[in-house]
């Protein structure tokens, strides 16, 4: 039996959303060329002059700016002092949202000409002091372009920033450079994108950066913003460090008076984490051990947060998702739920017990939205030299699953409805994962004096039993998953594959999934995804193999939609739904009526199988009407290959 730790996890690299939403293809032509980015130039002498300046702290910022504009504070202590809490508050002006307020950073938009005020209450070694800084704001630039957004990372952490358009207006040029604070690592410039690695510093620092923006009109504009680093005493030899990962000193109890809020912030999700982590069930018990029967509050008093709004958008989603009550069943499995802006991918960790959610899930709001880090999964060129893709997507209503696509300088606030598309299909793979180690049958009688890690080490999981009742046959993707997952080097004959041959490897098997061929925990928590996504939400799930970068119309060699409801699967996902679930009934039944798989029409792409036919026919096929209008380029752009979640193993726990 394997028992290696896993941090299990699922990331939706770049989502395909429904074409209709953005329009008609190709490019304007009366629009100069993009030139090449501009590597940020060295950081001049620091010469920012602070807004306040008194004995313990320092706070720098913005005095003077215009409505629409892009403005911010940060804090940073002077000297040897430490800075235990902050809370910010608006004394005066138009109302801002403050979706950081316990940060020492705050960025927020203008909404209108006047004078603002902000209070910031902090706790300096044990003192607590009020500070205010004062804001004024001219009449609207239409030429404004903002940098969202100011904000405080841990030393090493990764760092986004994004310049937004005015609305008409296009960004031919940007050309950032550092004006003051200590030099970051592993710059890169991608178009609008600044992204860093914050440096290793001795004391909070702050770090200022000017982007001189140029427009396509010939009108041009500039912006400066603000990231405070925080110098934090790493365990280096700890769970998350040692994995690479630095952690927001700003993740907090989401509720401040829940019962668990010092287990939570001290068990699940810090930089103080020993290697071998120490928190038992007694500290953080399963929820599902403490009651059988959960309420939303029961849920949030376990939820760990690094913004507020992320509490409020969990909260949103478990009292009006369809899904909702399944989750308050399935959340039974896990210690706690953290959500922050540095989770990439999401994921299970059974060190913890918890399960770890990217925020992008989570957002409704532009200005929610720009709190989050625009860092690519850093998988996203894993397997580049094999010769084919899986693509998969939900579909509802023949339409893709979520239904929108929301470009950032949009501004667009996302529907609920597409929230809850976004995070159902995540929630329901992570909690597969942590059902799998902590089965229903076990959560009243489970010894609390132990760890999460320990129970598993001493128990396995129900996807160990999966895997020898019903195991994935194909030797070749096995190992195909191990160069795409894990970017292990592929041999030439695996460079050699082709669409075909990858179908011929797949279609006799009994996997939902290409992912699954990596480890048992994916196969089994896939099986449940998808089988509740279908029967719970009606989202089909498709699935397709297509041949490499010169198939630029994504014709599918081989496509299925709900493959999940195959007759030869049907023994593995009533299992695997089963044991996580098994309130859910006569699983079997349900099983059996769902949806029957219907084949793609392989003489069209991808998007043009958006619509498929009531059986298996590849005939009259129907093809929306945008589908056709839309240029090559623009599909290129909006191609994903979903099947590529997860952030896996963590070989330094014994």
């Amino acid at each position: 039996m394997n028992k290696a730790p896993m941090r299990l996890g699922t990331s939706l690299i770049f989502s395909v959303f429904a074409l209709f939403a953005c329009g008609g293809g190709g490019s304007d032509s009366s629009v100069p060329p993009r030139p090449a980015p501009a590597v940020p130039s060295a950081p001049a002498a620091p010469a920012l002059t602070p807004l306040v300046d008194s004995t313990n702290l320092q706070i720098f910022g913005d005095a003077q700016t215009s409505a629409g504009a892009s403005a911010g504070f940060a804090i940073i202590p002077k000297g040897n002092n430490r800075i235990t809490s902050v809370n910010w508050s608006q004394s005066a002006g138009p109302d801002v949202s403050i979706l950081a307020h316990n940060s020492q950073t705050i960025g927020f938009d203008v909404p209108a000409a006047g004078s603002y005020s902000f209070t910031a209450t902090v706790n300096v070694n044990g003192t607590t002091e009020n500070y205010t800084v004062n804001l004024s704001a001219d009449a609207f630039d239409p030429t404004q372009g903002n940098i969202r957004l100011d904000h405080t990372v841990t030393e090493l952490g990764k760092v986004s920033l994004h310049v937004g358009a005015p609305t008409n207006k296009q960004v031919t040029s940007v050309n950032w450079s550092q004006i003051s604070g200590p030099r970051p690592q592993n710059l890169n410039v991608d178009d609008e994108f600044l992204f860093f690695d914050a440096p290793s510093v001795s004391q909070d620092s702050v770090i200022a950066y000017r982007a001189q923006i140029s427009y396509s009109d010939g009108s041009s504009a500039i912006d400066e913003v603000f990231v405070t680093v925080k110098n934090v005493a790493f365990n280096t030899n700890g769970l998350f460090y040692s994995n690479g990962d630095y952690i927001s000193e700003d993740m907090h109890a989401y509720r401040a008076n829940s019962p668990y809020k010092q287990s939570l912030e001290t068990c699940v999700y810090n930089n103080n984490i020993p290697g071998t982590p120490s928190c038992t069930l007694n500290d953080l018990p399963l929820i599902g051990s403490v009651s059988p029967n959960l309420s939303i509050e029961d849920i949030l008093n376990r939820t760990l947060v690094s913004h507020a709004w992320m509490g409020d958008r969990f909260a949103e989603y478990l009292a009006n998702s369809a899904a909702g009550p399944d989750m308050l069943n399935l959340l039974r499995g896990v210690t706690a739920i953290v959500i922050s802006y540095d989770v990439r991918p999401s994921f299970y960790w059974v060190a913890t017990g918890a399960i770890y959610l990217d925020a992008n899930s989570f957002w409704r709001l532009p200005a929610e939205r720009d709190t989050l880090n625009d860092q690519a999964d850093f998988r996203s060129n894993f397997g580049s030299e094999l010769q084919f893709r899986f693509f998969w997507r939900y579909v509802k209503d023949n339409q893709s699953y979520p239904a929108a696509r929301y470009a950032k300088d949009d501004r667009t606030e996302r529907s609920f409805a597409d929230l809850e598309a976004s995070l159902s299909w995540l929630m329901y793979h992570e909690l597969a994962h942590a059902n799998d180690f902590f089965p229903p049958t076990i959560w009243a009688s489970i010894n609390r004096n132990q760890t999460p890690l320990n129970y598993f080490n001493n128990n396995g999981t129900s996807s160990d039993i999966l895997s020898d009742r019903f195991p994935l046959r194909s030797d070749e993707l096995h190992q195909l998953a191990e160069v795409r997952f894990r970017n292990t080097d592929p041999t030439d004959t695996q460079k050699a594959y082709r669409g075909s041959d990858v179908q011929g490897f797949f279609t006799p098997d009994i996997s939902p999934s290409f992912y699954s061929y990596l480890t048992d925990r994916e196969d089994f928590a896939t099986l449940v995804e998808r089988f509740m996504m279908l029967h719970r939400l009606g989202a089909d799930s498709d699935i397709a193999i297509i041949d490499g970068e010169t198939n630029n119309d994504f014709i599918v060699t081989w496509g299925q939609r709900n493959r999940i409801a195959s007759n030869a699967l049907q023994d593995r996902t009533v299992f695997a739904v089963a044991r996580v679930y098994p309130e859910l009934g006569d699983i079997d039944t349900l099983a059996q009526s769902l949806p029957e798989p219907l084949l793609m029409d392989t003489t069209r792409g991808w998007f043009g199988n958006l619509v498929l036919p009531a059986s298996a026919s590849t005939n009259n096929l129907i093809v929306d009407a945008y589908l056709q209008e839309m240029s090559k380029q623009a599909l290129q752009e909006l191609a994903a290959e979903y099947d590529f979640y997860h952030h896996i193993g963590r070989p330094h726990i014994p």
